[in-house]
């Protein structure tokens, strides 16, 4: 033993030297290389990651949702027909190529356009349709590795910004590429590069031309051209949201052209850009659209001059005002799509912030004025997310807050917080392993009608005792003034941003060895018992089902391709599937009684009950009956008695429209 253990500290100190010599080694190589081909590894190292996210979660079986496939429409109909027109597409359902057999869909088509052209701008389209075709000749999950491809070049682009602003404002080069690598590989970002939604290329084009701007040195007629005929492309990712990016970044860059060149002529040549790329624009809105309105291109559709007086005024004064506040925080805090449960490590944007606003008040007004106005229409419109990743009305102006975070990067930490930050990024990064684990998790409703407040991530980080969701702020379109959680969170961050100056600088590490490796043992042993000695699942609210028996049941959420006909009798929507049935009692079950089966077809299947197996076989185009006696219980708050069965059911041979099979459960109890 003695000798083992001499031979590990010799292992473990030289591999020590060799990382020593690495580490040192490493930074020389890398300051030696030009700008060019810093950006250059960056990219590539970007577009590899997003592209392994992006087969992760192809192989995890998900397809296009939410507004992906009816972009994606608009791409097959440029492919297939040469046009625009999408009437003979969803008639045709040609949908059905990317997405699962059999799904239906619902045209998003513009008002007054005979179902014929999409209520979505088609940028994103455009961008999808030379990757869209390639893997449509080679056909299968060829089709959405490749289409997503479109969007990581962009986001990988998109990332390397970023870094060239902070090379260009001088920063450390350590802190240059930690803010990148913190933006680029944790939520939002790395989501949406594998995402189709506009979000990415508008934040692309945008923070490009901002730091062409801010650099601008010799404002030269072509330069000029670009730069507008940039700004105003942004329309064609949406025709109404991005005004308020444009306008503001039309501004800035007629200031900077004015004070920066004696030839006041040269400004025209940045507003002839803007005006070719917008008459482009209004031009196809026009032949397609028949309208010069820029709501043409949206779900509402073109509306005239009353129309839009009254709009705005509903806009203006039919909204109460704490939806309003609550949509704005809801960006950041909600437990659904808010940004800083996701990506905490952004709550140190803020704080950077606050070191910006001491330091150069100047840009950190500039930064405000170019995208408060985009995220303050957003959140008075009350624009929620549909079904799309975390936080998609921040990721237009994502490279705002990397920036800030930069700041705080660079400013000297302070005590307590800088262990924070170590703490929110390490979550930070650890969540899209997670999430790619449990993709559902990324499309989460937050519009109109929803009423389940919990986060699907952090149910899967609770466990049967301890439900975390319920210590999370929720800022749904619902009453949220008892839900106290929304009170507790903001207080604190209100709180520590304004201790934050007040807070010493840190100089030498606060924690003794001893206490580290106390501390460190904490964390285990919690986390033990967090996710090993209690089960993990969360159960959430039960539905009370009364047997004919006169039998009580507490059933917990179920799949949603389960309906439950009759009390315990469960139709069974999908096959080649697992199906988990959590139920309680108040009394301990003498007698259960399981029958499933189909007369339609031939199943196999596999029911266990907890971590027991106790069927295996056919159902035989009949129904199987197994039977419990006195089944055991896990002993459960309140008293109660829980249960837990699973079933998986799978064909016998390739069906293309599968017959529903039929599960039931039936319940005896002990009588009082």
């Amino acid at each position: 033993v003695g000798g083992v253990f001499w031979i590990k500290i010799i292992f473990l100190t030289r591999l020590e030297k060799k990382q020593a010599f690495l580490s040192s080694l490493l930074p020389q190589v890398w300051t030696k290389l030009s700008l060019k081909k810093k950006t250059l590894i960056l990219f590539l190292v970007a577009l590899i990651i997003y592209n392994i996210g992006s087969f992760a979660l192809i192989s995890r079986g998900m397809v296009f949702s939410g507004d992906e496939p009816h972009y994606l429409i608009i791409t097959h109909s440029l492919l297939q027909d040469g046009d625009i027109n999408l009437k003979n597409n969803y008639t045709a359902q040609d949908y059905r190529v990317y997405m699962r057999p059999y799904v239906t869909i619902d045209p998003h088509t513009a008002p007054n356009t005979q179902g014929r052209y999409s209520f979505h701008s088609p940028g994103v389209s455009f961008l999808a349709l030379p990757f869209y075709s390639l893997g449509y000749i080679l056909k299968g999950k060829w089709l959405h590795f490749l289409t997503r491809m479109a969007m990581t070049l962009w986001a990988a682009l998109f990332g390397i910004q970023i870094y060239l602003f902070l090379a260009a404002l001088k920063f450390k080069e350590k802190t240059a590429l930690l803010s990148w690598f913190i933006f680029s590989f944790t939520s939002p970002v790395f989501f949406y590069s594998f995402h189709l939604y506009p979000e990415i290329p508008a934040a692309l084009i945008s923070f490009y031309v901002f730091r062409k701007l801010y650099f601008l040195s010799s404002p030269k007629p072509e330069k000029l051209l670009l730069l507008g005929l940039l700004t105003s492309s942004l329309i064609w990712f949406h025709s109404l949201k991005y005004l308020f990016i444009m306008g503001p970044l039309f501004l800035y860059g007629s200031w900077v052209i004015f004070r920066k060149t004696s030839r006041k002529s040269s400004w025209l040549f940045f507003l002839l850009g803007n005006g070719v790329m917008a008459s482009i624009y209004l031009f196809f809105q026009y032949h397609f659209y028949k309208s010069l309105s820029l709501s043409a291109v949206s779900w509402r559709g073109a509306v005239n001059f009353n129309e839009s007086f009254n709009y705005l005024k509903f806009l203006l004064a039919g909204i109460p005002f704490h939806y309003r506040w609550e949509t704005f925080l809801g960006y950041f805090l909600d437990q659904r799509d808010g940004l800083l449960f996701y990506s905490p490590v952004y709550l140190f944007a803020f704080l950077g912030l606050i070191a910006l606003g001491r330091r150069n008040p100047r840009f950190m007004f500039l930064l405000l004025s170019l995208t408060t106005p985009y995220l303050l229409v957003s959140a008075w419109l009350t624009q929620r997310t549909g079904y799309a990743p975390q936080a998609r009305p921040l990721v237009a102006v994502s490279w705002t807050l990397a920036l800030w975070l930069a700041f705080y990067i660079q400013s000297p930490p302070k005590k307590v917080v800088a262990s924070g930050f170590k703490i929110c990024l390490f979550l930070s990064l650890i969540f899209p392993f997670l999430q790619l684990k449990h993709p559902y998790s990324l499309y989460q409703l937050t519009t109109q009608g929803e009423t389940q407040r919990a986060g699907e991530l952090f149910l899967y980080l609770s466990n049967m005792h301890f439900e975390l969701s319920n210590y999370l702020p929720s800022f749904l379109k619902i009453d949220n003034r008892h839900w106290w959680p929304n009170w507790l969170w903001l207080g604190l961050l209100i709180l520590v941003a304004f201790l934050y100056p007040y807070l010493p600088s840190r100089k030498e590490p606060s924690l003794k060895p001893a206490l580290t490796t106390l501390s460190i043992s904490l964390v285990i042993t919690g986390l033990f018992f967090w996710f090993v000695y209690y089960p993990r699942t969360p159960l959430g609210n039960p539905q009370v089902v009364t047997f004919p028996s006169g039998e009580r049941i507490f059933f917990y959420p179920y799949s949603r391709v389960a309906r439950q006909e009759k009390p315990g009798r469960f139709k069974l929507l999908e096959v080649n599937r697992d199906y988990v049935f959590y139920f309680s009692s108040v009394r301990p079950i003498t007698l259960l009684q399981l029958e499933i089966g189909s007369p339609r077809a031939n199943y196999r299947v596999a029911i266990d009950y907890f971590d027991e197996a106790i069927f295996q076989g056919e159902t035989g185009r009949s129904f199987r009956k197994i039977e419990l006696k006195n089944p055991l219980s896990y002993k459960y708050k309140k008293g109660l008695h829980l249960y837990r069965i699973r079933v998986a059911i799978w064909a016998r041979q390739p069906l293309k429209q599968p017959p529903p099979c039929w599960f039931q459960i039936l319940p005896s109890a002990q009588t009082s």
